[in-house]
């Protein structure tokens, strides 16, 4: 289905219908489109995702990009998603997730990888989301400061409870014992044939 085939507010069926490449989400009939996902963007996600998968307890995994279920007709679209591991999903990685919906109960943390091409529906407008759905957990990571921040839920909205930024690596206790080192996860790598890349 092309956008603009398309007439009337959007359902989560009409969404799946839609041919795109995982910037799309649907919230409350109505389409969001995100900027384009970076070579870089895509690295820090690919780090992070390492990091999560190799603290987490049994019983728990990291999936995602993989569109997640908040109500009706809203459909965000996290970076990463901790779940349980019996969760239906047809496979970890994006390719085999992306046809499929986790609903936002099976959520225990999202995790979102910002830089400066975000704006306030990433940063703020989607944060809330996640709180109205009360997933308990959510992290955002800014790879362009670098910056973290995790937040749990209490009485229906996020609050802080541990950051770091710069070269102080981020930890936390709750849900699981997880350290990040931000510099290095956040770090540009050099293109393939420049003087850094081959020294």
């Amino acid at each position: 289905m092309d956008v603009f085939d398309h007439e009337g507010p959007w359902t989560e069926d009409a969404y799946l219908a839609l041919a795109h490449d995982g910037r799309v989400e649907v919230v409350d009939g109505t389409l969001l489109v995100g900027p384009h996902v970076t070579e870089r963007r895509a690295a820090v996600v690919d780090r992070v995702r390492k990091a999560v998968a190799a603290a987490l307890p049994e019983g728990l995994r990291v999936v995602g990009p993989v569109p997640l279920r908040l109500g009706p007709d809203c459909v965000l679209v996290p970076d990463l998603v901790v779940t349980a591991a019996g969760e239906d999903l047809t496979g970890d990685t994006p390719e085999d997730s992306a046809a499929r919906v986790l609903d936002g109960t099976a959520a225990l943390m999202v995790i979102e990888v910002v830089g400066r091409d975000h704006g306030a529906a990433d940063r703020m407008f989607k944060p809330q989301l996640y709180a109205r759905s009360r997933i308990p957990y959510s992290l955002l990571i800014d790879h362009d400061v670098p910056f973290a921040v995790a937040e749990l839920i209490i009485g229906g909205r996020y609050h802080e409870y541990a950051e770091a930024g710069g070269d102080r690596p981020l930890r936390i206790e709750e849900p699981f014992v997880l350290e990040i080192d931000l510099r290095a996860a956040t770090e540009a790598q050099p293109e393939a044939g420049s003087p850094a890349a081959t020294a």
